[in-house]
């Protein structure tokens, strides 16, 4: 007989509290973050690491901001994305300068269309400048943007880091051992190496700096010639060949630069 009260006060109180677990169930799932959720997939990722370093003045802050920019309005772009990424891709843009100087200038977008093109625009447009100078930590650079993938709203089965720079590493540990690291998760590293300091900066961003499957450097004589670069650097990123890297052709070689 007490077998058979136990019974039935057990499935009144179930019954009572029943409602409070369900909400409280609801109410876990819906405050998860947003990476534990099922992410929505697109065919890139890609993080811009713009250097902001003490080498880099207001006036070559804009102009890579600008021509950052500039690039998600150009149609050429926008047609590479719809054509060679139908699932759009998903951009992060990061401002760095020493080792432990880093951070995250705009979120994760998803760009797949003009109009989405021209949103991220005016974010980076608008984005102020998080860094104030100090010296060059590419290590930090490629650690901080690595972690942005694990905070990534989207998933791809392409990630890629996209650091531009005028000079060599000169705080931190030495970039080789983080761009290995994350070329081991999957992740490439491509360089928009600017001319502007040093001059054979853009060999250093090749043999230390960048990696993983097509892989591939890119120059830019001066900041004035940071727009043109970048926009060429983006449209090779996203569009097919995928993984086949252009020679590097030294400086003043006679030959066209990649």
């Amino acid at each position: 007989m007490r077998s058979v009260l136990v019974y039935f006060w057990r499935k009144r109180m179930f019954s009572k509290y029943s409602g409070y677990f369900l909400f409280a169930a609801i109410l876990f799932v819906g405050i998860l973050p947003a990476n534990a959720q099922e992410a929505q997939h697109v065919d890139l990722e890609l993080v811009l690491a713009i250097d902001l370093s003490s080498s880099v003045d207001q006036t070559e802050w804009e102009l890579q901001a600008i021509g950052i920019a500039e690039a998600f309005r150009n149609s050429s772009l926008i047609e590479t994305i719809r054509y060679s990424a139908p699932n759009g891709i998903a951009v992060a843009v990061v401002q760095w300068s020493s080792n432990s100087s880093q951070s995250l200038a705009v979120d994760w977008t998803l760009v797949s269309d003009a109009k989405s093109g021209r949103s991220l625009s005016r974010k980076i447009k608008l984005m102020p400048r998080l860094v104030g100078g100090g010296q060059t930590g590419i290590h930090g650079a490629i650690a901080f943007s690595m972690n942005q993938f694990k905070g990534s709203p989207y998933t791809s089965w392409r990630k890629v880091i996209d650091i531009s720079g005028d000079g060599q590493a000169n705080s931190g540990l030495r970039p080789g051992k983080i761009r290995d690291q994350a070329i081991d998760q999957g992740v490439t590293i491509n360089g928009l190496a600017i001319i502007n300091e040093e001059p054979f900066v853009d060999r250093y961003f090749r043999d230390k700096v960048i990696g993983g499957p097509g892989a591939f450097l890119m120059r830019a004589e001066d900041y004035d010639d940071f727009a043109t670069a970048i926009l060429q650097k983006l449209i090779r990123e996203i569009g097919p060949p995928l993984a086949v890297p252009l020679p590097f052709i030294p400086r003043n070689s006679g030959m066209p630069a990649g």
